[in-house]
């Protein structure tokens, strides 16, 4: 799976910092979520020259577009990545980190 952005994504949006925990979260458990600019990727780029960055950010898996326009959901990622319910809490825990069950989180 990879994640195809904005060269300058909003850093601050909710949506990005969740993503960016995700994707950290599921990293220590050896499962990798990739990111990459758009014009990395020639589909994502002729996507971006039809309909403009409001495309992005564009989810691709095994060179098949399966989201655009937001990121994806827990469930969606579960789906996609065929990730066990259990290797992502649906909680967030009193620091505001969602932890994967078996670590701990920083408080």
């Amino acid at each position: 799976m990879c994640l195809y952005e904005a060269k300058d994504p909003d850093t601050t949006s909710p949506d990005y910092i969740r993503i960016t925990k995700l994707i950290e979260q599921l990293k220590l458990r050896g499962i990798l979520i990739n990111r990459a600019k758009w014009d990395t990727n020639p589909n994502v780029s002729r996507l971006v020259s039809q309909n403009g960055e409001k495309i992005l950010p564009v989810v691709v898996v095994n060179d098949f577009i399966m989201i655009t326009g937001r990121y994806p959901s827990k469930e969606e990622i579960r789906q996609i990545l065929h990730i066990p319910d259990k290797l992502i809490a649906d909680e967030c825990q009193s620091c505001g980190c969602c932890c994967i069950q078996g670590y701990e989180c920083d408080e």
